[in-house]
């Protein structure tokens, strides 16, 4: 074999090992933009909350005495500062209820003038 010849089948290899090596980086940019990312993190997320509701459901109807107990206690927490103002005004012995014309906003302004 002449030297010409192995310079061409090098050369030859050479250019199929380059266009092999960016088939491979243009099917990692695709793998990788943005948009498939995007894509992907959101389909993974909308399938694991398909799987945690549908777990719920499952437990719900399993013990539904267990889940209005846990509701109530998430109600509770979440309305617990009305809840305390309101029974602290039963033990406080002022006058300190709302009048029929007042609105809500003329009492926070009310009680906030008296702190």
């Amino acid at each position: 074999m002449t030297t010409d010849v192995k310079i061409a089948r090098a050369r030859g290899e050479a250019e199929a090992a380059r266009a092999k090596l960016m088939g491979t980086v243009d099917e990692l940019k695709a793998r990788l933009s943005p948009q498939k990312v995007t894509s992907d993190a959101i389909q993974g997320a909308k399938n694991k909350s398909i799987e945690v509701a549908d777990q719920t459901v499952t437990a719900v109807r399993q013990r539904p005495g267990m889940a209005a107990g846990v509701a109530a206690a998430a109600a509770l927490f979440l309305a617990r500062k009305p809840l305390f103002a309101t029974v602290a005004g039963w033990f406080s012995g002022s006058d300190d209820r709302d009048t029929p014309d007042e609105t809500a906003s003329e009492r926070r302004h009310r009680v906030t003038e008296k702190e």
